[in-house]
């Protein structure tokens, strides 16, 4: 069978999808000797080893079978605390709550069971890569907003039949903290045009300046995702929780019992020990850093003080693509693209979680293509 045959018969509603830039970006740093990689989206210290101890503890007692597809109890009560005491949320419960594998799995359950082709969504821009892959896939139409939206800005959607308004708090790609002011805004639209509103909470603990709210405090219809992944440098094992009405979380409960089964049974154990880990001392390294990078470049480019997850997102005088070549090429300097989380093509992403040298290599390499001297 030919290649053109074979890419015939994949379903229409995958028909155009790539390799992610991030992704690209991965597989250019392990071509290059002593790259400096500011590209990777992930925690770069070690999972804390009690966290790991845990997840030793589970395998040896042998708590390696499938779980209840919801999760086990034990973390949806250490969660309905969490929600609770940490993100001032009274209705938690556990018949509210989804253990699943994973952001991106969440992602995957709610656009199946929410979305209908032809059906309108608005995502806050700039925005996470998965937002409108996940809209085409499932045939939806995406409308966007800027994250600095005000009243007026919103004010076009409200007579719109929205499905799903998304976004996420602390920003993947900015680090923008939404205002409560804002997130009233949204969940008022929600109100009014019949939406569900998904709030991506995956870096709430990368909040350096206290300001991050969380809408599900004072809206109780809206579907709220947390995660290990970031906080816990737990990304590859895959573990993270949906609050959402109880309607809504016994339909993606029973969509993920044909799916994705259950959120890994070892990992879940290692999220009780997780959820009890004082991260404040990681969380003041990343501010150190964000201070740091800040202070570097604001000089060298338009760039905003990131306020929580552990990114910058910032304009540049080239294309984007052009300028991550030139990076490549000039400093062995891995960047991401800032085409894949909005419409422009002149911004780029770095990440500061970074080691201290790489971070300060890959800092004085930014100065440099600047242009704007070192």
């Amino acid at each position: 069978m030919s290649q053109s045959t074979l890419e015939f018969a994949l379903a229409n509603r995958i028909q155009g999808l790539d390799t992610s830039a991030i992704r690209k970006a991965f597989e250019l740093a392990a071509s290059l000797k002593d790259p400096i990689n500011l590209s990777i989206g992930q925690p770069h210290f070690p999972c804390p080893e009690n966290i790991i101890e845990a997840g030793v503890s589970a395998l040896r007692k042998g708590k390696t079978a499938y779980t209840l597809t919801a999760g086990i109890p034990e973390l949806k009560e250490a969660l309905v605390e969490k929600y609770k005491k940490e993100n001032s949320i009274p209705y938690a419960n556990p018949d509210r709550i989804l253990i699943t594998s994973g952001v991106s799995s969440a992602f995957l359950l709610l656009f199946n069971a929410l979305l209908n082709e032809g059906d309108e969504c608005l995502v806050v821009t700039p925005h996470f890569l998965m937002y409108p892959a996940y809209i085409k896939i499932y045939g939806g139409k995406m409308h966007t907003v800027n994250e600095n939206f005000g009243a007026q800005d919103l004010a076009a959607f409200q007579n719109k039949k929205l499905k799903i308004i998304i976004f996420s708090s602390p920003s993947n790609p900015t680090g923008k903290i939404l205002s409560k002011e804002q997130l009233t805004l949204l969940a008022d639209l929600a109100e009014k045009t019949g939406a569900y509103l998904i709030s991506d909470e995956i870096y709430e603990k990368f909040d350096y300046d206290k300001k991050f709210v969380s809408v599900g405090s004072f809206y109780e219809r809206a579907i709220t995702l947390s995660g290990f992944s970031k906080t816990y440098s737990m990304t590859g094992l895959r573990l993270s929780s949906i609050l959402a009405p109880a309607p809504i979380t016994k339909t993606l409960t029973t969509l993920q019992q044909y799916t994705i089964v259950c959120a890994p049974s070892v990992t879940q154990w290692m999220g009780i020990e997780a959820l009890k880990t004082d991260m404040s001392s990681y969380i003041a390294d990343y501010r150190e850093k964000r201070d740091f990078v800040y202070e570097n470049l604001k000089d060298h480019y338009e760039i905003q003080k990131s306020q929580g997850a552990f990114y910058f997102f910032f304009k540049i005088a080239e294309k984007d693509e052009d300028f991550v070549v030139r990076a490549v090429k000039e400093k062995g300097l891995i960047l991401v693209p800032g085409y894949i989380f909005n419409e422009s093509k002149n911004f780029i992403r770095i990440s500061f979680a970074s080691e201290w040298e790489n971070l300060k290599r890959g800092i004085q390499a930014l100065k440099e293509l600047s242009g704007k001297g070192a």
